[in-house]
């Protein structure tokens, strides 16, 4: 036993790639699998490092040379036991290295790649991503207010630019005038260009927002007249969703926007007005349903 045990070891040790993994698979089950698939390193060369993460859609597989230069990476949609995970990872992984080393492909031995090695990862097309969301929002404008927002985002390529469009409405603000008061709110409608990174999820988005002002007199002894009034405004915010499954994600959202147009609300006989700001921060979370694109 103890000389099978060695021998293992030592085919394992001469390797021209070592693994790094969790517990399942773990690292020892995955070279395990290579030793059958891969000669041994040539003497005086530097081994690939293979790095295997498990997610909760798939299987991380990445190959970098002893520099660190990456060679492929990809995330297999797929779910299994460790040791049909391990056979899995040991299959992509000797199929990169007999592309990038053909000195490493055993003589008379043609292993049958799995399916999801293929098409090398770079000529893979990747799949739009896309998210409908819903939130509560809370913004300052002076003061604070609470609202909802609804909001569409479609990547067409999974990552880089896309679009983000929004719909919100904040509760009502007030400002003191002589004699009352203006109650007044706004309902906002946005169409901007957004971009995501490639690694993560994470959304920049920037565009233009319209905004629908309505302000109504409250508590003056004569008539507590109303009023409406448009604005744009350009708006700049971070988004990050956290996708808890493949199809259902948390999200938060970080953005500010300047009103171009100068409002007032005044009160009459005695012209007393107040102008509203320019500036308006923004912090809204919620859920949201859709795709996330395998990031590759």
């Amino acid at each position: 036993m103890v000389p099978v045990v060695l021998a293992s070891a030592l085919l394992m040790a001469a390797l021209p790639v070592r693994v790094e993994s969790e517990d399942c698979p773990s690292s020892f089950q995955i070279e395990g699998m290579l030793a059958a698939m891969l000669p041994p390193l040539p003497d005086g060369a530097r081994p690939d490092r293979a790095r295997v993460k498990r997610r909760a859609i798939g299987l991380r597989i990445e190959l970098s040379q002893a520099d660190g230069s990456v060679i492929a990476e990809r995330l297999v949609e797929k779910d299994g036991s460790c040791t049909e995970l391990a056979e899995l990872a040991a299959v992509v992984i000797a199929s990169w290295e007999s592309d990038v080393h053909p000195e490493f492909v055993r003589p008379h031995v043609e292993p049958t790649p799995a399916p999801v090695a293929a098409i090398p990862m770079a000529q893979r097309p990747t799949p739009a991503a896309w998210d409908a969301a819903a939130g509560a929002v809370l913004s300052y404008s002076r003061s604070l207010a609470a609202g909802g927002v609804l909001a569409l985002t479609w990547i067409p390529w999974g990552r880089g630019f896309g679009l983000h469009f929004s719909a919100a409405v904040d509760t009502a603000r007030t400002v003191d005038l002589e004699g009352g008061q203006a109650r007044w709110r706004r309902w906002t409608g946005s169409a901007e260009l957004d971009w995501r990174l490639a690694r993560i999820p994470l959304d920049f988005h920037g565009g233009l927002v319209l905004g629908w002002l309505t302000a109504s007199g409250a508590g003056f002894s004569k008539d507590n007249l109303s009023s409406v009034s448009f604005s744009p405004a350009a708006s700049l915010g971070v988004r990050l969703p956290w996708w808890v499954t493949r199809s259902l994600a948390m999200w938060v959202d970080l953005a500010g926007l300047y009103w171009t147009r100068s409002q007032i609300v005044y009160a009459e006989p005695t012209g007393h007005e107040q102008d509203l700001p320019h500036f308006q921060g923004v912090a809204s979370a919620g859920l949201a349903f859709g795709q996330v694109a395998t990031i590759r």
